[in-house]
């Protein structure tokens, strides 16, 4: 079944329900099983591997950061690394190192099912579950503007290395003052693409009137609702097994 013939609804609830899992399940082998079942799912659902690649790569210097930190920081159980008498890595920190990874590769691996629709899919499922229209608009607003946030960043970073300064050589110091001139003129953007959108909104009448209407509504099909009772079912059973917790 193709993820992008998919009502959003189904996908918004595993991406809920996935997410939801990880944070709840401690056990890494549990976790390690989860994220494995995510790319199947991505991967059955018509998901190109190098598309899903080439979203994960940029987190995976997170995530080597945040498990280099929780190895060396937490100092629980029995020393599993040693060097010169002094412990460097603790089984407590070995399995807390790989539970956050884990998490966090779940929660992005899980977003990219997001991927497979369109915006507006996704804010008409919103309001069609009973989400305040402004909300709804505010969540996918925003992730509208990430991309282009991003894209801004890099065309910052690149326009100081094409000047003369080589980031991946400087120190820590002159690292900071180069992302704050980065920072600056992102965040000037974004505010002032902000005030563009609210003026834009303000001439459009926007929360004019109580209610507001779609030209179109999302209609359940039979494989939307058999995904959607599927995900709550495995979910329920997942939370019910007390050893997996």
């Amino acid at each position: 079944m193709s993820l992008a013939r998919l009502d959003p609804r189904p996908k918004l609830l595993f991406v809920l329900c996935v997410s939801t899992l990880a944070v709840l399940w401690r056990d890494p082998a549990w976790l390690a099983a989860l994220l494995g079942l995510t790319i199947v799912v991505l991967l059955a659902g018509g998901v190109d591997p190098r598309s899903t690649w080439s979203q994960v790569r940029g987190v995976l210097q997170v995530v080597a950061i945040l498990f280099v930190v929780q190895c060396v920081f937490v100092r629980s159980g029995e020393p599993v690394v040693s060097v010169a008498g002094f412990t460097l890595v603790t089984t407590g920190g070995l399995t807390m190192a790989l539970g956050v990874t884990l998490r966090l590769l779940i929660v992005v691996c899980s977003a990219l099912v997001l991927l497979t629709g369109h915006a507006r899919d996704y804010l008409l499922a919103l309001v069609q579950c009973r989400v305040p229209y402004e909300i709804a608009f505010m969540v996918m607003t925003a992730v509208h503007f990430l991309p282009i946030l991003r894209e801004e960043a890099l065309d910052v970073y690149h326009a100081v290395q094409m000047r003369g300064t080589e980031v991946a050589k400087a120190g820590v110091r002159e690292r900071v003052a180069v992302y704050a001139h980065i920072a600056l003129p992102v965040v000037a953007g974004a505010l002032r693409r902000a005030e563009q959108v609210s003026l834009a909104m303000e001439a459009r009448a926007f929360r004019a009137l109580p209610r507001r209407t779609s030209m179109r509504r999302l209609t359940l099909r039979a494989r939307d609702a058999a995904s959607l009772a599927a995900v709550a079912v495995a979910t329920a059973a997942a939370l019910a097994a007390p050893h997996v917790l």
